[in-house]
């Protein structure tokens, strides 16, 4: 087709004036269709038109504007798509459009293929639809899509995820690939989550940045190119329970939402900000942050749904502060759920591959928990997030065990407990030997000690157990350690 192309263009440059397409057609022993075609095709890829058309007269090359440059689009060309690539960049053209009409010329012009490519394109453009309930409408120039708006929201989503937009860990990654953005939209986008996170006090990670910029870009995409019908939808019973429970977030979505009207110049709708507002109930806050979404009774009853399907298998145990950073997981993932927001787990095949038996194990426990709890099915990419929970749990129940040494000088004594404890115990770790005067709660925090060794008596802190030992660390005392030891890896794994 590249080749027809420049042989058209090479007999209009000889040509003095108008030349029939029937006579450019004997020359290149093609249709008259076909020439009409290369000219459209011709004329889409240049920032000018270069041949005009008139009838009764044929087709001309405008000398005047033979030096137009060609429209950017792929640098590195456009023979290196493959045909899903190719289908996929054409069905989130027609997605940010709909429901207006493309030309089919203009649509595939960009890719110099033939008729029954663009046929065969069509249709499975039309099966992809088909999966989010979308119709895709044809007449004999044009296509369109048809449906509903929030199956055309859901429809984008899984075209930037087959364009493997969500694979990416950065928004300027994401901002390279995504189709019809600028600088100044990018910048904007930027902008509004820089606000989120400052008054959120705190960062969004991924993959939650690039959930929330890619929604953003969709929504900008959509009212510059596309339209949907305005539902006079009114705030459900549940909506304002949720609003009034997250004041500080629902506040937010609306200044966002204010901010999106002044940059498209127009007025969204109620519906775009409870979506905004449903994107921030599902990003994971860290921090202080974390306050702003208070714990709802369903978050914990499927976290312990799911630690006791986990532990039945893999006998895993997650100890308080774990449990907690489990439920602030779930809390958004459960949303995310709800409101059909799908996330993409980069690390994904690593951690398959380190921890494959857990992450099974884990995998068949939500989807135990979604099917108990009536929930979606439970992406690979979730489960993948929540296997690293339980990897914690489990790469700290592998560690050493830690043992404190302790004496009244921390001199002298306590030295020669140290080595006589690496004599007889060489796998545990000895993190420090110290005086009375350095047992104190900060101290014992920082070292994790899972045993004291004292040669004086104290109370135990934050519940670890002190062997009242000799200096000498005689027969009795490595028995009654050895003791401690056992117990603790008896009711570990007793869980």
């Amino acid at each position: 087709m590249r080749e027809r192309t420049k042989e058209l263009l090479t007999l209009l440059a000889r040509a003095d004036g108008y030349v029939t397409a029937e006579e450019l057609a004997n020359s290149l022993a093609v249709s008259n269709k076909t020439i009409y075609r290369l000219v459209e095709r011709i004329n889409a890829a240049h920032t000018e038109p270069l041949i005009v058309t008139s009838r009764g007269k044929g087709v001309k090359l405008l000398s005047e504007n033979a030096a137009a440059p060609v429209k950017p689009v792929m640098p590195s060309g456009h023979s290196e798509f493959s045909p899903l690539q190719r289908q996929n960049k054409v069905l989130l053209t027609l997605l940010f459009k709909a429901p207006y009409y493309v030309q089919r010329i203009q649509l595939f012009a960009a890719y110099y293929v033939s008729d029954s490519v663009i046929q065969s394109d069509l249709t499975a453009i039309s099966n992809l639809l088909a999966a989010d309930e979308l119709k895709l409408v044809r007449d004999h120039t044009q296509v369109a899509v048809s449906g509903k708006e929030e199956n055309i929201r859901r429809a984008i989503n899984h075209t930037l995820e087959r364009l493997n937009l969500f694979s990416v860990t950065s928004i300027s990654e994401f901002s390279a690939g995504a189709t019809g953005l600028d600088k100044f939209d990018q910048a904007f986008i930027v902008g509004e989550i820089n606000r989120i996170e400052r008054t959120i006090d705190g960062d969004i990670p991924y993959p939650y940045n690039i959930n929330l910029f890619s929604h953003m870009y969709t929504l900008i995409m959509r009212v510059r190119n596309g339209r949907w019908a305005e539902a006079d939808y009114q705030m459900t019973p549940v909506d304002v329970q949720t609003a009034r429970d997250n004041a500080v977030l629902y506040e937010l979505a609306k200044v966002i939402i204010g901010d999106f009207d002044r940059y498209l110049v127009t007025q969204l709708p109620l519906t775009e900000e409870l979506n905004i507002f449903q994107y921030l109930l599902s990003i994971q806050l860290g921090g202080e942050a974390s306050q702003l979404l208070p714990m709802a009774p369903e978050v914990s009853a499927f976290t312990r749904f799911l630690t006791d399907q986990v532990a039945q298998q893999s006998h895993l145990v997650l100890d308080a502060a774990s449990l907690t950073d489990l439920e602030r997981h779930i809390q958004p993932m459960l949303n995310r759920l709800r409101n059909e927001i799908t996330v993409k787990n980069v690390w994904l095949t690593e951690i398959k591959k380190q921890y494959g038996d857990l992450f099974k194990v884990i995998a068949q426990a939500l989807t135990a928990a979604a099917k108990h709890f009536r929930l979606a099915p439970i992406s690979a990419d979730e489960a993948g997030f929540v296997t690293l929970y339980f990897a914690r749990c489990m790469e700290e129940q592998d560690r050493p065990k830690r043992v404190v040494i302790m004496c009244t000088s921390g001199q002298g004594t306590s030295e020669l407990l140290r080595v006589k404890v690496n004599k007889y115990f060489p796998d545990l770790v000895v993190p420090a030997v110290i005086s009375t005067a350095q047992y104190t709660e900060d101290n014992m925090s920082t070292w994790h000690p899972d045993v004291v060794l004292s040669t004086v008596h104290v109370q135990p802190i934050d519940h670890v157990p002190v062997l009242l030992v000799s200096a000498l660390f005689g027969d009795l005392d490595r028995t009654n350690l050895r003791h401690i030891l056992n117990d603790q890896v008896e009711a570990a794994n007793a869980h």
